[in-house]
């Protein structure tokens, strides 16, 4: 059998000879890299996904991020439905989730604890690494050529070297836990179990993400380490969410001006008025957000607005004076564009896949109406 056979065989068999197994990851990733990295991997298949997602310049009001993040998590992992999770780092903060069956708690130290009993509107969460474990999709995704033999996490490897298909094979959910946008990816698969042991993404040459199991033991787990309890003392809630209101609520909510389009086109509606109001842990600043959609249902327009003395974000470049922009809409935007526009000290963002619209709507942009429509006098 040839060595790319052997890898071959060794990811078919990953998911029974892998598991159980208890295992401690980290995940660097280089912030402007893997920006560039989706940009151009959006830019390859928006026409499967409906957006493109741009990353601008901070316009220096914010602290820059740091431009190297990295986040460690030991996970324990009998099933993708049996498992505990813990994380921490400066993407993920300090959290754990633990799952049995449809059991479950999350706990996390800014927002706080949700269970199976308090948070049913969503499906039950799923462990952040357990494709590590499984990494046969990875077979599906991109064309392998086995190189050689190296070591990791203590252990014999097979190091493989990657591409990225191209089409709707590009699209995998693993390609987005490994690293869209990449062009190539080292891989060091375990020579026995067939784990993923390391995968280290790059563009142009250079690494923007980086999965490396550090520890990895495989063996039966205690069953009391996947037991879905809270610590002592955590009360748990249902996730924070934005509150429903009518458009002539929202001023009152809202701590700053809300603005709204005077004029939407013909047959165009507002589907959605929410408010997130401003929490002190975590730091969470109000925010407005109207969404419109167009007579069929197909197109929709965003409309998110904050005050303008709020905490600049970083990824954001907003426009000054009243002068509408769309950052790099040439280039990657497509089809989906976002304009910017400060008016009357609030902050407002529109979205959506006609430029032209965005344009037309930010113009036409008015205080929201303080007060119920009306029905006109029979």
């Amino acid at each position: 059998m040839t060595r790319l056979g052997e890898v071959l065989e060794l990811l078919h068999g990953a998911g029974e000879r892998a598991r159980p197994a208890r295992l401690t990851v980290v995940e660097w990733t280089h912030r402007s890299r893997s920006a560039a990295a989706f940009d151009r991997f959006m830019a390859e298949h928006h026409g499967r996904h409906g957006a493109a997602v741009t990353h601008v310049a901070s316009d220096g009001s914010a602290p820059a991020a740091p431009q190297e993040t990295s986040r460690t998590t030991r996970l324990a992992l009998e099933s993708p439905t049996r498992y505990r999770e813990e994380s921490a780092g400066v993407q993920a903060g300090k959290r754990y989730q633990v799952r049995d069956g449809e059991r479950w708690v999350v706990w996390d130290a800014d927002w706080g604890a949700v269970t199976h009993e308090t948070e049913q509107e969503g499906a039950p969460p799923a462990a952040s690494y357990a494709f590590l474990l499984d990494p046969v999709a990875i077979v599906g995704a991109y064309r392998l050529d086995a190189t050689g033999t190296v070591e990791a996490a203590g252990r014999a490897a097979q190091s493989v070297h990657a591409v990225p298909r191209t089409g709707a094979e590009g699209a995998t959910t693993i390609v987005f836990g490994l690293g869209p946008g990449a062009d190539e990816l080292e891989l060091a698969i375990d020579a026995e179990r067939g784990a993923l042991l390391r995968a280290d993404a790059r563009l142009r040459g250079e690494p923007f993400r980086r999965l490396e199991v550090t520890e990895i033991a495989f063996g039966p787990i205690h069953a009391e380490a996947i037991e879905p309890e809270l610590p002592p003392g955590v009360v748990a809630s249902g996730w924070l969410r934005p509150e429903r209101l009518p458009l002539h609520e929202l001023q009152r909510a809202a701590p700053f001006r809300v603005l709204a389009p005077a004029r939407i086109p013909d047959g165009w509606r507002l589907v959605e008025s929410l408010f997130t109001a401003a929490r002190a842990h975590p730091a969470i600043e109000a925010e407005v957000s109207l969404v419109y959609a167009s007579p069929d249902g197909a197109y929709t327009v965003v409309v998110g607005q904050r005050a303008a003395s709020a905490t600049r974000r970083d990824w954001l470049e907003w426009t000054r004076d009243g002068e509408l922009a769309c950052a790099d809409a040439g280039e990657h935007a497509e089809p989906r564009y976002h304009v910017r526009i400060e008016r009357d000290e609030t902050l407002v963002e529109l979205a959506g896949s006609d430029l032209t619209l965005l344009r037309d709507l930010a113009r036409a942009l008015a205080p929201a109406p303080a007060e119920a429509p009306r029905l006109p006098p029979r």
